[in-house]
């Protein structure tokens, strides 16, 4: 049986983004489409996950939504406002997304974090916490990636222990070149984890993701 494939997509919304709003939609229609590429390439079965996080609310898009039935993104359903609690949502996005894959033997976990701004609303999680909850994942073979703007991306994500981090511009040129490199990274990243046997070599694998970038 095919590699499964479970991919959480955790988006800044905060109000800040609103000057970046179109370019974010039509970057998570990109990736979208490249994860429908992957299924069709590797036969592999894909999940998507969208969970846009702000102050007034950190509700998901989609919920473990076959890829083929994700719809496309529109202003209808990401209008940004308010402060960024990015903590929570990471928190939020990760155990719930645990729970969901229960004991699912061979798959895949792809988690990618864009902001445009820092931490400044978490209730819940602190970046001790969130730090612990990363580290399990990854010992469990989870791929994490991390996307900034405005912030010292480097600093926070070894916060964070995530691994990969890339910096982008809150442009709208910036968003756009940033979600390229992000689809190209999780085109090759998805090739290479389809072949591998289980788990096995996710460590090696979920290194350097954009490393080609």
């Amino acid at each position: 049986m095919a590699k499964k494939f479970f991919n959480l997509i955790i988006l800044d919304k905060s109000g800040s983004m609103m000057s970046i709003r179109d370019a974010a939609i039509a970057g998570v229609n990109e990736t979208i489409g490249t994860i429908r590429r992957v299924k069709r390439e590797t036969g592999c079965e894909q999940e998507v996950s969208i969970l846009p996080f702000c102050g007034c609310s950190t509700d998901y898009m989609l919920e473990n939504a076959e890829v083929d039935s994700a719809p496309v993104i529109t202003t209808a359903n990401y209008q940004p406002c308010c402060s960024t609690p990015l903590l929570d949502a990471i928190g939020k996005g990760c155990t719930r997304l645990k729970k969901h894959i229960g004991d699912t033997k061979d798959y895949a976990v792809s988690v990618t974090i864009i902001t445009d701004g820092y931490e400044n609303a978490s209730t819940e999680w602190t970046y001790k916490s969130i730090k612990a909850l990363i580290e399990s994942l990854k010992a469990e073979g989870w791929l994490f990636a991390f996307i900034g703007a405005n912030i010292d991306v480097e600093k926070i994500s070894k916060e964070m222990a995530i691994d990969n981090a890339m910096a982008f511009s809150a442009s709208v040129e910036g968003t756009k070149e940033m979600f390229d490199k992000e689809c190209s990274s999780r085109m090759r990243w998805s090739r290479r984890m389809a072949s591998a046997p289980g788990c096995a070599k996710a460590d090696e694998i979920n290194k350097d993701y954009f490393e080609e970038c």
